[in-house]
């Protein structure tokens, strides 16, 4: 995993990005992108080493949070109809102690929309129009802050959109696949407790969480 420098503005932006309107969040999702961007360009070993010794982080716990936030996108960004959306959904509150109570589950990730026939089965929206969720490539995780044990990080994750309500005949994939990116904050403790996670698509529609 890369470790970059990711200055103090940036946690201050992100910070206040809740209380922030629609159009001031796409300004600092621009900023926050750009800053990330730029500072890829310093990513030599020595670099790495300077941020480290700066934040107070270990390399060790860098590699093993980045595998627990890795697991947390793949339940979150992979699913294929509204069933496995759902059981997504409970694997995110099962594995890293979410709640429906919080803004995450609530805002960015809501329950899917559903009728019900006289039997008690469930028809989804969300295969209705046949949506489908993967996670891209390797997501972008840098640490933005280190306080005791708690880790916080930015993560750019790409994640891949299809819909099977579109006519694929005549279609590459390239055309009928939507992707975009998704920009995340997160705090992982020292026992690897998740906490603080929130959200926005980089891309598309301005939507957050917390």
């Amino acid at each position: 995993m890369a470790i970059l420098v990711v200055v103090a503005t940036v946690a201050s932006l992100t910070w206040s990005s809740q209380r922030a309107s629609s159009a001031e969040q796409k300004v600092w999702i621009g900023e926050v992108e750009g800053r990330l961007a730029g500072i890829q360009k310093q990513n030599d070993e020595q670099a790495d080493a300077d941020v480290l010794q700066a934040l107070g982080a270990s390399r060790n716990r860098l590699g093993t949070d980045g595998e627990i936030i890795k697991a947390l996108l793949g339940m979150a960004f992979t699913w294929d109809s509204g069933q496995r959306y759902e059981e997504a959904r409970e694997r995110l509150k099962s594995r890293f102690g979410l709640t429906e109570n919080q803004v995450f589950l609530k805002s960015f990730m809501p329950p899917s929309r559903f009728s019900e026939d006289t039997q008690g089965r469930r028809f989804y929206y969300i295969d209705a129009v046949g949506l489908n969720s993967a996670l891209g490539e390797d997501p972008n995780i840098e640490v933005v802050d280190v306080k005791a044990g708690d880790y916080t990080y930015a993560v750019m994750a790409n994640v891949d959109a299809t819909s099977d309500a579109v006519n694929q005949k005549s279609a590459s994939k390239a055309r009928t696949t939507a992707h975009r990116q998704v920009l995340l904050f997160v705090t992982v403790g020292a026992q690897g407790k998740v906490s603080n996670l929130s959200g926005v698509p980089a891309s598309g529609e301005t939507r957050h969480s917390g």
